[in-house]
């Protein structure tokens, strides 16, 4: 079987390991067929288990965020990634920025660097959205009130609506436009939750 029959066979751009050493099967050595692939840069290593086809295999652009709730979770895109996603902030992150129960982990790979700060279960499950990316599935997203109040409450030194001010709209240059447009009813749902003052102060401004 050729690795063109198994790009065929497999309809999505992400497949894990159990996908492809059902395709070697019938190898001798499977495991030297997949170091060479790699090689070859036919498919790309995300992490132990985890892989997508080579950027000259690929029949569909990446979904950087299904793929940050693969590497690791429970966790969904939220902070920075999610605040650009929502057109909040400008400045397209670099990083695939995710809040997650556990602990706090970072994952270099060759399409990107995925990143996940840690928080209780009961503040990670308030505000999320799960976005549907047909054939390939889907992935959670925090809601952009999520998302600020994420970005707000691992942010130190913020004890008052102008430290707030200065750092949303001049530090971090969040749309003020866009955020006046924001559910201020869900703000309080998450602050309630979240129980810090800055995040209190989130639904003042």
């Amino acid at each position: 079987m050729t690795f063109e029959l198994f790009r065929r066979q497999v309809k999505t751009e992400v497949f894990d390991y159990q996908t492809l050493i059902n395709f070697l099967k019938d190898l001798k050595k499977p495991r030297d067929k997949i170091s060479a692939l790699l090689v070859e840069g036919k498919i790309v290593r995300i992490k132990k288990g985890l892989y997508v086809f080579g950027e000259n295999w690929r029949q569909e652009s990446l979904c950087l965020e299904m793929i940050a709730n693969l590497v690791y979770g429970p966790s969904c895109v939220s902070f920075e990634y999610a605040l650009t996603h929502y057109g909040l902030i400008a400045e397209r992150s670099k990083v695939i920025t995710s809040l997650a129960i556990g602990d706090t982990k970072t994952f270099p790979t060759p399409i990107g660097t995925f990143e996940y700060r840690a928080i209780s279960q009961e503040k990670f499950k308030v505000g999320i959205d799960y976005i549907n990316w047909g054939k390939e599935g889907g992935y959670f997203i925090a809601s952009p009130e999520k998302a600020l109040a994420d970005l707000v409450y691992r942010t130190p030194g913020i004890h008052s609506l102008e430290q707030l001010r200065y750092y949303l709209f001049e530090e971090m240059r969040v749309d003020e436009t866009m955020f006046r447009k924001l559910d201020f009813q869900k703000l309080k749902e998450i602050s309630t939750i979240y129980k810090k003052n800055s995040t209190t102060l989130l639904t003042q401004l």
